[in-house]
């Protein structure tokens, strides 16, 4: 069997996938959307993707002798098709599957003959063809793109006739019914005969203390999750059930709501999820070098166990500026370059925090966030830290 020496990782972000491997000593390369400073440190090169020219520049990249191609997230609806005479370079799902797998009207739909917990779903399209659907509804109603994860285009609907009127306009989005409850997922490592759980974790969805954008945007992670132990088990369960029954490999995540400790699947992430930063360090398990173990050698990680608690907290620009100092410091992940200008509601950086409790690591991430992150723009922002912390 050809040995992976060289990785090639393509996405909007792929930092987290890059250092992961360069620490496990794999070659890596990195195609993304921000070129961040520790991803350029970590990549042997970075290239800093046009998406009018996606296929020319990772063509360039391929033709570096790379041996293997890792798929972030951003690109679970792109056309692949260039990527044909490659596939056997692909570490991971194919890209039909994950495009399968990632449409939530198509998944929804599979939940359903699986008899798995999820929301009531519908198309704007079955809505608008048929309004009587949107009396089947509890309200509110979450309304999302039927591609793209991150939480940034999904809003509320909040009556019938806002569903109906928004499902007309809008009828490739998913429709779905609102579950109150705690954000969870579970990180999993699969091959075609088995999928090993690695992780429970929270999610830290919509936060304002990060001056998240909107209430559905993903803030960032603390694993392990903190819940019953029965509850834990549940949720490993049907995410290993629901990785197999999809025919999934590699490192995969699905995405739960825990709703009065009965988990409900909200999604499935066939790729690397934001959490692998936590999961690592609360584990101390390389999910890069499991991955590309499962995938190429059919070899499953031991099931893990964490030994501390990890936070990552992803906070946002309130308004638009301009980094002005240099975040390349312990605690600090995605670092922007120094002169970067970083729109409203981008992500600025990450703080990472780690502790003997859920508190105390997520005590910490923030407060790497206040200290130095708000202090690295043009104009102070965000204003205020849920820990008690001003950016003055």
């Amino acid at each position: 069997m050809h040995r992976i020496r060289k990785i090639l990782a393509i996405g909007y972000s792929v930092r987290h996938i890059v250092c992961s491997g360069s620490r496990a000593g794999y070659e890596m390369y990195a195609a993304d959307a921000f070129g961040d400073v520790d991803t350029k440190r970590c990549a042997k090169r970075h290239l800093l993707l046009n998406p009018f020219q996606l296929r020319a520049d990772v063509v360039k990249m391929l033709n570096a002798g790379i041996d293997g191609i890792i798929i972030g997230s951003g690109f679970e609806s792109e056309d692949l098709d260039f990527l044909t005479a490659e596939d056997r370079k692909i570490l991971g799902n194919a890209p039909e599957l994950t495009k399968e797998v990632s449409n939530k009207a198509w998944l929804s739909s599979r939940l359903d003959d699986l008899d798995i917990p999820h929301p009531l779903s519908c198309t704007g399209r079955e809505i608008a063809e048929g309004e009587e659907k949107a009396k089947l509804f509890h309200y509110p109603v979450v309304a999302k793109p039927a591609y793209g994860g991150g939480g940034t285009a999904n809003f509320f609907c909040r009556t019938e006739k806002e569903l109906i009127r928004c499902a007309k306009q809008l009828p490739e989005f998913l429709f779905q019914e609102y579950i109150k409850g705690t954000p969870a997922s579970v990180s999993l490592i699969s091959t075609k005969r088995e999928a090993v759980p690695v992780s429970v974790n929270e999610q830290l969805i919509g936060l304002n203390s990060l001056s998240a954008p909107g209430p559905f945007v993903y803030c960032g992670n603390i694993s392990p999750l903190v819940t019953k132990l029965s509850v834990s088990e549940r949720m490993c369960e049907l995410a290993a059930e629901l990785t197999q029954e999809l025919g999934l490999v590699g490192s995969n995540g699905v995405d739960f709501v825990l709703a009065d400790d009965e988990p409900v699947v909200i999604e499935v992430n066939p790729r690397f999820q934001g959490s692998l930063d936590t999961v690592e360090l609360s584990t101390g398990l390389n999910l890069v070098d499991a991955h590309v173990n499962a995938v190429k050698k059919g070899i499953l990680t031991e099931r893990v166990e964490a030994r501390r608690y990890a936070a990552k907290a992803i906070v946002f620009a309130k308004q638009e500026g301009m980094v002005m100092g240099n975040l390349d410091r312990d605690g600090i992940v995605d670092i922007p370059e120094k002169g970067r200008i970083i729109r409203r509601g981008e992500p600025i950086a990450t703080g990472i925090g780690i502790g003997d409790s859920r508190e105390s690591a997520f005590a910490e991430a923030m407060l790497i966030v206040a200290t130095y992150v708000c202090h690295t723009m043009l104009r102070p922002f965000p204003t205020s830290i849920s820990v008690g912390l001003v950016c003055r």
